[in-house]
């Protein structure tokens, strides 16, 4: 097969021009603000797992742009992950743009906003971006799933000249847009916002179906059978494009394994000597290293989260295990096992999604987990703020309720000694359902329901 003709390129560039963009229900922004077209402007980064909506949240910014004035002819956007580019030459993405600005003067000459899709499909893409951004008038937004965008790479590629923007599965708020569920109006401006008894059964059963359904666009208009089978399809879609062009010469099959295994064990410690343990024992072969490699590519391909212990110290903590958590509740729903599902770990997993959307332009590490310095090891499940900086922490514990008082105790007890030991006098206990507060010695507790604290009431 021939790599694509001029006749063609300039065919596929008359098709992209004339791609109607689709009116999109809104997402919230992680991009602020793009400015006006010039030389040297930063290059915007959208990344995240596969199917999260990050192209559907280029159309929110086209449409943004249009009703904003902008001419239609000077955006362009271009979706490199067409099957009719391959194979494709080294000079691919060079030629579209150049193909774009002859069918199009008046962009290159005044100035023009690319929105370039998956761009990782082609060779020396990071070269020719930084070539434009540099010496062409342009508002450059690029995005990609592999993890060839992950962060190391991005920094190596445009020493500082770029912005990444983190994208992830719905968030509550979203995923009521999507169903049409009405939720309160955080825009008036007069304070947190009434919600009736029959708005609150309704966001109460939407969140239940939250934790299962989870927050992948394209899947929350699939019956339950359909909807697993498509976020199963996700995983090894993940493994088959992101894992192993990386991972050299690795077992398609120990890969998916290793995928499951930390989707499966979301909320959990994860200790790759354990996993090595657990795969050697089931028959697969691999080494440390092999298995660590693996689990550091599915955190690059947005797959997994891993959060940290909570420490002061400079010096990495080598005898703390990390905890892992799906990209999604839902992910984790479809890929577990039928007599695993475990309803408290889903939700942490929801609360851990939140919370990283909340802190996706922060320092790193600003999530962590916590563990007392006594001798009964208390733990919390989420500490935000930054140690080092001695900012301001906020104490987060989940659990589904706390009916049983061996779980009140064990819960509230924790953040008393964890608000003693940090001086927050404020902590917070998310449940499915319960609503109160809690006052300690140390501070007050408030106890709310997920789906209130998640619309940020």
């Amino acid at each position: 097969m021939m790599a694509p003709t001029a006749l063609s390129i300039a065919e596929m560039v008359a098709e992209a021009r004339a791609f109607e963009i689709p009116h999109v229900i809104h997402r919230d922004d992680v991009i602020g603000n793009l400015p006006d077209p010039k030389p040297f402007n930063l290059v915007h980064i959208i990344t995240g797992i596969r199917r999260c909506g990050k192209t559907f949240y280029a159309f929110q910014w086209i449409r943004r742009l249009i009703d904003r004035g902008v001419d239609a002819e000077r955006i362009f956007y271009f979706n490199f992950a067409d099957d009719r580019l391959r194979p494709a030459p080294d000079t691919l993405m060079s030629d579209i743009l150049e193909e774009y600005w002859r069918q199009v003067p008046s962009a290159r000459m005044k100035g023009c906003y690319l929105f370039l899709d998956e761009v990782q499909e082609t060779d020396g893409w990071q070269g020719v971006c930084q070539r434009l951004a540099e010496h062409e008038s342009v508002t450059l937004v690029i995005t990609g799933s592999s993890s060839k965008l992950s962060a190391d790479e991005i920094a190596t590629q445009f020493r500082g000249r770029s912005q990444e923007h983190a994208m992830h599965p719905l968030s509550f708020r979203e995923y009521c847009a999507f169903h049409r569920i009405e939720t309160p109006d955080m825009s008036a401006g007069a304070g947190v916002p009434a919600v009736s008894p029959r708005q609150r059964t309704d966001l109460d059963s939407a969140y239940d179906r939250y934790l299962i359904e989870g927050g992948f666009p394209g899947v929350q208009e699939l019956d339950a059978g359909s909807r697993i089978q498509m976020l199963q399809a996700y995983l090894r879609d993940v493994v088959a494009r992101d894992i192993l062009e990386r991972s050299g010469r690795t077992d398609i099959a120990l890969a998916n394994q290793v995928g499951l295994f930390c989707l499966r064990n979301t909320g959990c410690g994860l200790s790759v000597n354990s996993l090595l343990d657990a795969l050697k024992s089931v028959g697969y072969r691999a080494s440390w290293e092999k298995i660590n490699e693996l689990v550091r590519l599915f955190q690059q391909a947005h797959l997994i989260g891993l959060l940290p212990e909570y420490s002061t110290s400079l010096a990495p903590k080598t005898t703390t295990t990390d905890k892992v958590y799906a990209v999604d509740q839902g992910m984790a729903y479809a890929t577990s096992r039928a007599n695993q599902q475990d309803l408290g770990k889903r939700l942490e997993t929801a609360i851990y999604a939140e919370l990283m959307r909340r802190t996706a332009n922060g320092r790193l590490e600003t999530v962590t987990s916590f563990t007392a310095p006594t001798q009964a090891r208390e733990k919390v499940d989420f500490l935000v703020g930054d140690a080092l900086a001695s900012e301001p922490y906020a104490l987060y514990q989940v659990t589904v309720d706390m009916t049983a008082e061996k779980t009140r105790r064990r819960e509230v007890g924790s953040l008393e000694v964890a608000m003693a030991k940090t001086g927050i006098k404020d902590a917070n206990i998310i449940t499915l359902r319960e609503a109160t507060q809690i006052e300690t010695e140390h501070g007050v507790i408030e106890v709310i329901p997920a789906w209130k604290w998640s619309l940020g009431l």
